[in-house]
């Protein structure tokens, strides 16, 4: 835990110091910061996507001339207290991110992701997760982002020493509009499927980043 503490620091570091590199000396590292709320309905219950899941989250990073992110995130989450399981957690996760130019119109991507979560039902766990996708650009501003992301966890145990399958496969389809170079906005749909329901989930998610 302290390690992805620590890490975490380093990863804000650079963002912060890497923006200018000094003179004339092309091309910089380019920080960004991102904020992000959406909301998740567990996908086995009929019914309309309220706020069975509301989630909010800041993210802070860089990006590099050679197309490679890092960023650490933080954020919250808690369920619907209408449907009689008032829960909050806590995530913080890292993120490392490497986009390929190809040659050609679209741009495929992978991820590396390792977070922590503190659960009102659970003592705190590891969890990891592979992302893999393509960005697709439909015209000079506007772009579709298509993927899939792997999420599992290191030994999740509750507190009556049950294991806690956090194991889910989730695709995910975003509409990414650019105000200009410094500001993009984002509009995602995500369906997420587990062997045992507990993280079989649909949702909507809106971002608003901003480049530097």
């Amino acid at each position: 835990m302290k390690r992805i503490f620590a890490l975490s620091l380093l990863v804000v570091s650079g963002a912060v110091i890497a923006g200018d590199t000094g003179g004339d000396e092309p091309p910089r590292n380019k920080p960004f910061v991102m904020v992000d709320t959406s909301m998740e309905k567990d996908a086995q219950y009929s019914g309309s996507l309220a706020t069975e899941y509301v989630n909010a989250n800041l993210t802070m990073g860089v990006k590099t001339p050679s197309k490679t992110e890092y960023s650490v995130k933080v954020g919250g989450s808690q369920k619907d207290k209408y449907s009689g399981n008032d829960e909050l957690s806590n995530n913080i996760e890292l993120k490392i991110k490497q986009s390929f130019d190809i040659g050609t119109f679209f741009l495929p991507y992978v991820a590396l992701r390792l977070g922590e979560k503190f659960n009102y039902t659970a003592t705190h766990f590891t969890h990891y997760a592979f992302d893999a996708g393509l960005k697709v650009p439909m015209t000079e501003k506007l772009a579709l982002d298509v993927g899939v992301r792997f999420r599992n966890a290191f030994n999740a145990i509750d507190y009556s020493g049950n294991a806690i399958d956090y194991r889910s496969t989730r695709f995910h389809a975003m509409a990414l509009y650019d105000f200009d170079k410094s500001n993009t906005i984002g509009l995602r749909y995500t369906q997420s499927d587990s062997k045992n329901y507990s993280e079989e989930r649909k949702g909507w998610r809106i971002h608003y980043q901003r480049n530097y």
